[in-house]
């Protein structure tokens, strides 16, 4: 008896009765650009290629070197390195297997992260067969307008001069594009979230009731929040500039120091020197930097990815389906007590002379 395939109304059933017909629509027809693969970045692929969202991984990092320490319950490391040495075996001291044989049971193996992991993605979801696809270029080498054909953006490991190039060429179309910049480091993990400046959304008001259409208010692009001086970020309730954000962005300059050509310095240097720079103390940012040297080269914990990554993953479908409040415009996450809340990052209003 042949067994009937499911159709994409079967595989996608609950996820329509959640966010009806047109909500689903928009995120099979969407397209999610992932940049540099880390556990976070990984939890937030695997839930959005479940929903139906196709990926395109672009990381020409060198596998498996740079995957041996993802966190990721799906993409585990060590099961795709063995998978892929049973592809492609070792030869034997003695005589060598005819060639007709070994086009028959080996494949080139894989040199970077993207094209190790594509495989995976591929079967996470059989209905988007021949939509997911990878980018090995150098991020450098890719230009501004390559962003652009991307629904959402989901990066990690960036500069911040990687991250203000990407935010300022999505400013230039008229379409909101979601650009995501998030790292987890120990229990905690911190994202930085620009749905562009034309996002429209409407809010749940009640059950099967939505609002008129919304605009962020205040929206500040991604550019914009990373320039402003961190000393200077501070809210309604946060007299000093909150401890998580500080740690991801002295992360993003600690983990760039050879992108940008710099000689790699220890962590507690470069830290101590990072804070002077930004007229920041470790006192008042509560950083114990002895205990954070080991964070900084080995960051991640799985439950942390994957609970930072379900969250953001949310985020990501707000942005397709315009559907439900976006979070404005920097999410902190606390794996102690799993509490995860939004911080707005903007420049304060100089006061006015009179």
């Amino acid at each position: 008896m042949v067994q009937r395939a499911d159709s994409h109304d079967d595989v996608y059933d609950r996820q329509i009765r959640l966010w009806g017909a047109d909500a689903q629509k928009r995120m099979s027809n969407a397209r999610v650009l992932y940049i540099n693969l880390t556990g976070v970045t990984c939890e937030i692929m695997k839930n959005l290629v479940l929903a139906g969202v196709a990926a395109v991984i672009c990381d020409d990092r060198p596998y498996p070197e740079a995957v041996r320490e993802m966190p990721c319950s799906f993409f585990h490391a060590e099961e795709m390195e063995n998978e892929i040495s049973l592809r492609n075996p070792k030869e034997d001291d003695g005589a060598e297997e005819p060639e007709a044989k070994k086009a028959k049971t080996t494949t080139d193996p894989p040199t970077t992260v993207a094209s190790a992991i594509q495989p995976k993605v591929e079967e996470l979801n059989p209905l988007l067969s021949g939509r997911n696809s990878i980018e090995e270029r150098p991020l450098s080498s890719l230009p501004d307008n390559y962003f652009t054909q991307f629904d959402s953006i989901v990066a990690s490991r960036l500069t911040v001069d990687e991250a203000t190039r990407i935010s300022e060429s999505l400013q230039k179309v008229e379409e909101g594009r979601l650009f995501i910049v998030t790292d987890t480091f120990g229990f905690d993990g911190c994202a930085h979230l620009d749905f562009g400046r034309n996002h429209t959304y409407r809010r749940e008001v009640g059950k099967d009731k939505l609002s008129d259409l919304l605009k962020i208010e205040p929206y500040i692009p991604m550019a914009d929040m990373l320039s402003v001086p961190l000393a200077d970020a501070t809210g309604r309730w946060d007299k000093v500039v909150p401890r998580i954000l500080v740690l991801q962005r002295l992360l993003m300059d600690y983990w760039g120091q050879s992108k940008n050509g710099q000689e790699r310095q220890t962590f507690h240097n470069f830290a101590n020197g990072w804070l002077s720079s930004n007229k920041l103390s470790s006192d008042e940012c509560s950083l114990d930097l002895a205990q954070l040297t080991g964070i900084a080269d080995h960051p991640e914990i799985s439950p942390v990815c994957a609970v930072l990554g379900g969250i953001l993953g949310n985020e990501v479908i707000k942005a397709l389906t315009c559907k439900g409040e976006p979070a404005n415009n920097i999410m902190l996450f606390n794996g102690l007590d799993g509490g995860c809340r939004s911080f707005l990052l903007k420049a304060e209003k100089k006061q006015q002379s009179s």
